[in-house]
């Protein structure tokens, strides 16, 4: 029995966090349940009935879609590989404390490799994953194989120092899962070392005194050989769950990393086609503004120049109706003074020849000379000429006596009051000067 001297005691020896401590709770479940589930298909019971009466019932029912969720046992350390291929697993080769055994995770869809190993496929160049693929590994030596970037697998005997296991203890959990360990896993390779040879040691200092209290040493609690073994065995466990845990937190980091690096890459490409897309609206407007500018220039000199050439045109026809009106009322004087030349010509025949056919008076008989007729110029008082007979008064118009040689009376001369009466208007007189007599 322990007093409280003795607990205190064995808690000056035994320092556990609380981390730790449920770490081995949760370790040491484990292992009962796995020595209840040996327990109960050697003897025959209920397991799952066994570990609920004891509180160890550890694993919870999962509904995916109305199904339960299927929990594949692991091995509780990483074995090495062995030339086993599963059709149903994942075809990719993980790398496992550097051993390149397969992925032991489903695939979906009639796929060929999970979802976090298809997205290191997508990474590389070739389409394989970073590791590469079992189909790889089978097809070379077991231990020749080198993987897409050079690296070789690591020695077995390496991961057993690591978990400190033995040959019997990786056997029997090899045995568990229908797995037959190459002998040639548990020989150690020749390491030869390179660079220079190592120094001498160097004699050790002696230490120097440390002031003040000295630290109280931790000491650990010895177990017995089976003890030990149980013990080394929750710990390969334990670093077995730390290091699926960091393979899960790399796996969804890398795969947090490739989606943000595809949606920066989507949306940098989106911009630069919204961007293009913009540039090129903008000189497709630009260029149809100045399309638009010159088809405006164009008609509108095109219109100033068919408005010029009509107005030339029509001042062309104006220039040349003006011309041919000119020259028909030109021609219509010239043949009309024509006519009046050839009448009066005809008329003066007409009277020399009268004159030829009256018949002669005897000269006996004396007849009185006619007074030769004189006439005068005179101007009205709107200024225009006139010609007036001294002996008969009668008034003629100028301007016709001159063009045609013809006395046109147009109005009877008063002397009493000196004005003339126009024939046209008889109650109007007006009064005209005399000038020179002309005959």
């Amino acid at each position: 029995m322990y007093n409280s001297t003795s607990r205190f005691k064995m808690s000056s020896v035994i320092s556990v966090t609380m981390m730790m401590n449920n770490m081995m709770s949760g370790m040491m479940r484990s292992v009962a349940c796995q020595v209840i589930d040996g327990c109960a298909s050697k003897y025959g019971f209920d397991g799952d009935e066994a570990k609920r009466s004891l509180d160890l019932h550890l694993a919870k029912k999962a509904l995916v879609s109305g199904r339960k969720k299927e929990v594949k046992a692991k091995a509780a350390f990483p074995l090495p590989f062995n030339g086993e291929h599963s059709t149903n697993c994942c075809q990719a080769l993980r790398q496992n404390n550097g051993l390149y055994t397969q992925c032991q995770a489903s695939i979906k869809n009639s796929g060929t490799y999970c979802k976090s190993c298809q997205q290191l496929a997508d990474k590389s160049s070739d389409g394989i994953p970073e590791y590469g693929t079992i189909s790889m590994r089978l097809a070379t030596n077991p231990y020749d194989y080198v993987d897409p970037k050079g690296r070789k697998p690591t020695s077995y005997t390496k991961v057993i120092k690591k978990y400190n296991l033995t040959q019997e203890q990786v056997n029997e959990e090899a045995a568990k899962f229908g797995i037959s360990i190459d002998a040639a896993h548990f020989v150690v390779p020749e390491e030869t070392k390179r660079g220079r040879p190592a120094k001498a040691p160097k004699e050790p200092k002696e230490a120097k005194a440390v002031k003040g209290r000295p630290k109280k040493s931790t000491k650990l609690i010895a177990l017995a050989d089976d003890e030990e073994d149980l013990f080394a065995t929750l710990v390969a466990q334990a670093n077995v769950v730390d290091e699926e845990l960091e393979d899960t937190k790399t796996e969804e980091k890398e795969a947090k990393a490739q989606k943000l690096a595809e949606e920066k890459e989507a949306k940098a490409q989106k911009l630069a086609e919204e961007k293009e897309a913009k540039a090129q609206k903008l000189a497709e407007e630009k260029e149809a503004k100045i399309q638009k500018l010159a088809e405006e220039k164009e008609a509108k000199a095109q219109k100033l120049a068919e408005e010029k050439e009509a107005k030339a045109q029509k001042l062309a026809e104006e220039k040349e109706a003006k011309a041919q009106k000119l020259a028909e009322e030109k021609e219509t004087k010239t043949q009309k003074l024509a006519e009046e030349k050839e009448a009066k010509t005809q008329k003066l025949a007409q009277a020399k020849e009268a004159s030829k056919k009256a018949p002669k008076v005897s000269k006996k008989v004396e007849e009185p000379a006619e007074e030769e007729e004189t006439y005068k110029k005179c101007s009205g008082p709107d200024g225009k000429k006139y010609i007036r007979s001294q002996q008969s008064n009668v008034v003629y118009d100028f301007e016709i006596y001159t063009a045609k040689e013809e006395l046109v009376a147009v109005g009877k001369w008063v002397a009493d009051s000196k004005s003339v009466v126009f024939n046209n208007d008889a109650d109007s007189e007006s009064e005209l000067e005399d000038d020179e007599v002309d005959e």
